[in-house]
């Protein structure tokens, strides 16, 4: 974060804050979700407020250049302001506020069909001092007052007038009337915490976010930088064209992709590292919608050459997102690689995944390690590798002991085993993986050499082929040696002796590995 940035606690009350909103001074962009909440949560929101309990903190963002939606809650809000603070956390809840206490005969009511009018009606039954929801006539007594009228001076003396005038034999009636005129001192007096962020960027508005925020709701900045590129005559939203992009992804088991990833692709699509490019500028674009449905297809020919060539089959065995973003580069500058050209980019992720290479560098050598890259991608350098000494070569991480997705380390030993199981240009779409344990027990040992993996298509037909037993013992001895399975290993698996079955095929796993790695002229390390 730059110097220029203030983030400012501060506490308003309520009624100042719903005057605001409805003077147009705080507005909810249009990368907000719609409103969602259950009216369960609106009357706790509710409950919480005549108790005096807390409601969380709200965020607000003190910027400019940001489409906003036209309503909060079922209303619509007319009045323009140029002094305006975006609601980053909060709008559910001051949807609610809003929606509820303010007087519906004052402002139009919004025909967002994703809003439903009447759910905003909350009752406060003075009798019982506790709110409720109405949802027909016979549930409603003459001591339910509507919430909105509880707040409105004017409408509050006027309902009690009338109750004045009813014949009501209930010796607490004074009782009831002190609840009613409680909550509305309550609600003008409640203060509501906040924090204001000032002069950030999106970047850094989004880390504070995720900073500040009680909710645990995360947001990504694509959804920023919706409010800012939307168009009003194509109806083009940044946010939902990434989901439909992701969408597309799920026959390559990668639409669970983060979405800020697809945001650096589409940032390097512009002729810059990523990190460099100020997206706020980026979605100044004149051509925006059809500069980023470019960036997909490169994307997409990205993640389809890492699935059908590397047998990235699934998202989690991608060892680095940074990975993604430099091949979708290559196939910018390089849409149609000759098949020598595709063997060079299939060791150039090898290499870089083996290497740690994305973890070696600093920012200014990250510039350099991208320039030689897209040098490589157009080709004028042999591997695409950017060297700081070239006395000095690569060495693998330590050999993992558990296979999980955690880990680069563990996620290149994985892509090495589906690389000896798969054939070349075989894989299918939505393919997964299996895994089966040689040895099983009550907690699963993770021992690279106790697992097996194998394909989902192997055995959607035959049940049988799940079978461990099955497997090793009735196997070939081709495909067994795929799976790193040798014929001692077998015998020994045979005799039951599990513990040196494992302990030889650790070590031939190993073997393996290494003389792959070395070829790249990588140190291996066990």
């Amino acid at each position: 974060m730059n110097d220029k940035i203030i983030v400012k606690p501060d506490t308003i009350y309520l009624e100042d804050l719903l005057d605001d909103i409805a003077n147009g001074h705080y507005k909810i962009p249009i990368f907000q979700r719609e409103f969602v909440w259950k009216t369960s949560q609106m009357l706790e929101l509710f409950d919480s407020i005549l108790k005096g309990y807390p409601i969380g903190s709200l965020l607000f963002w003190n910027t400019k250049g940001y489409k906003t939606k036209d309503e909060i809650g079922p209303y619509l809000i007319e009045k323009k302001n140029n002094d305006v603070k975006y609601v980053l956390d909060g709008f559910q809840r001051i949807s609610t506020l809003f929606g509820v206490l303010m007087n519906p005969k004052e402002y139009k009511k919004t025909n967002n069909i994703n809003i439903d009018n009447k759910s905003f009606l909350i009752y406060f039954d003075m009798k019982e001092n506790n709110f409720n929801y109405i949802r027909s006539k016979k549930d409603k007594n003459i001591f339910s007052i509507p919430l909105y009228v509880i707040y409105d001076n004017r409408e509050l003396f006027n309902f009690l007038r009338e109750l004045d005038k009813e014949d009501i034999r209930d010796n607490k009636k004074n009782e009831y009337v002190d609840n009613a005129r409680n909550l509305h001192s309550i609600l003008h007096k409640y203060r509501l915490p906040y924090v204001e962020i000032k002069g950030a960027d999106i970047k850094s508005a989004v880390e504070i976010f995720s900073r500040v925020n009680s909710t645990g709701t995360e947001i990504s900045e694509d959804f920023m930088l919706s409010a800012l590129s939307y168009n009003e005559q194509t109806g083009f939203l940044l946010s939902d064209s990434i989901t439909q992009f992701l969408n597309t992804l799920n026959i390559y088991n990668f639409d669970e992709f983060k979405r800020d990833t697809i945001l650096d692709c589409i940032s390097n699509a512009n002729g810059k590292i990523y990190f460099d490019v100020k997206m706020e500028d980026l979605v100044k674009k004149n051509d925006l919608e059809d500069f980023i449905n470019n960036a997909y297809v490169h994307i997409q020919k990205a993640i389809d050459f890492l699935y059908k060539k590397i047998f990235v089959i699934d998202i989690r065995l991608l060892p680095y997102p940074s990975q993604l973003i430099f091949i979708s580069e290559y196939f910018r500058l390089n849409p149609e690689p000759t098949l020598e050209q595709c063997k060079a980019l299939e060791k150039w992720f090898w290499l870089t995944t083996y290497s740690n290479y994305f973890t070696l560098y600093s920012l200014s050598q990250q510039r350099s390690a991208y320039q030689v890259f897209c040098e490589f991608a157009q080709g004028k350098h042999d591997d695409g590798i950017y060297k700081v000494n070239n006395d000095i070569l690569f060495n693998t991480a330590k050999y993992p002991s558990k296979l999980n997705f955690t880990g680069v380390r563990p996620k290149a030993l994985q892509l090495f085993y589906l690389k000896s199981v798969v054939k070349p240009d075989s894989i299918q779409y939505k393919e997964g993986i299996k895994e089966f344990f040689v040895f099983t027990s009550s907690k699963k040992d993770r021992t690279p050499a106790n697992i097996i993996l194998r394909l989902s298509s192997e055995f959607e037909e035959d049940k049988d082929k799940k079978q461990i037993d099955n497997f090793i013992i009735n196997s070939s001895s081709e495909v067994l040696e795929k799976h790193f399975i040798t014929k001692e290993m077998v015998d020994l698996y045979k005799k039951d002796k599990i513990d040196e079955f494992i302990s030889k095929r650790e070590d031939y796993l190993k073997i393996r590995e290494s003389e792959f790695v070395k070829e790249m002229g990588i140190i291996y390390v066990d």
